[in-house]
């Protein structure tokens, strides 16, 4: 094990101190929906491949799937954990909306 900082405020973390990581996965979601522009989807299809083509694999790759870590101190995690997006909220609301949950 080594030192860290944290990657919010940039606080020195030393080997043994107390430090949180916080692990992301950013996963595309697919209503089943595919909304055409066109009147011939075949032909959309066959665009969006082809500009696919042109495409960073790294790029197409994080359009899907992406995962993100981080190492937060103390203080950087209270305020995370309390407003994870930056809206200025006192505290996260979560939506109790468990039919929605998976795992």
């Amino acid at each position: 094990m080594s030192d860290h900082f944290c990657d919010k405020c940039g606080e020195y973390l030393p080997e043994g101190s107390l430090k949180y990581s916080v692990q992301i996965q950013i996963i595309s979601d697919f209503d089943g929906v595919i909304m055409c522009e066109t009147d011939d989807p075949e032909m959309e299809a066959q665009e969006m491949l082809e500009a696919a083509e042109d495409m960073d694999e790294q790029e197409l790759e994080d359009e899907v799937y992406q995962e993100l870590s981080f190492v937060l101190c103390s203080r950087c995690r209270k305020r995370f954990s309390r407003d994870p997006f930056s809206h200025g909220a006192r505290t996260y609301r979560t939506t109790k909306n468990f039919e929605r949950m998976f795992h």
